[in-house]
């Protein structure tokens, strides 16, 4: 019983090491002006396969993107540029 104890312990702590990161893409997208911009562009992004969470601001006139480690990121600029509207990734970090 102790073993088995010990096992699944064991797991739990190493098994979120095993899995893959996620990465958060920041997208600066020229030509957004108004509220549906912005949810076309999340709409967009969201229902691209593999995507984790997308945030599309007019603030900033970017797009924060969460997606695995490894993911292809010329599909989220396929997805911006469907809507109209055109993309350049600014910068790929870890997610937090």
């Amino acid at each position: 019983m102790k073993k088995r104890i010990f096992l699944l312990l064991a797991l739990v702590l190493i098994a979120p090491r095993l899995w893959a990161e996620n990465q958060k893409v920041t997208i600066d997208i020229k030509a957004m002006t108004c509220s549906l911009c912005v949810i076309s562009i999340n709409k967009a992004l969201r229902s691209t396969d593999g995507v984790i969470k997308a945030k599309a601001s007019l603030k900033t006139h970017q797009a924060e993107v969460i997606v695995p480690e490894g993911f292809d990121n010329q599909l989220l600029l396929t997805a911006i540029s469907r809507t109209g509207y055109s993309g350049e990734i600014q910068g790929v970090v870890p997610a937090p």
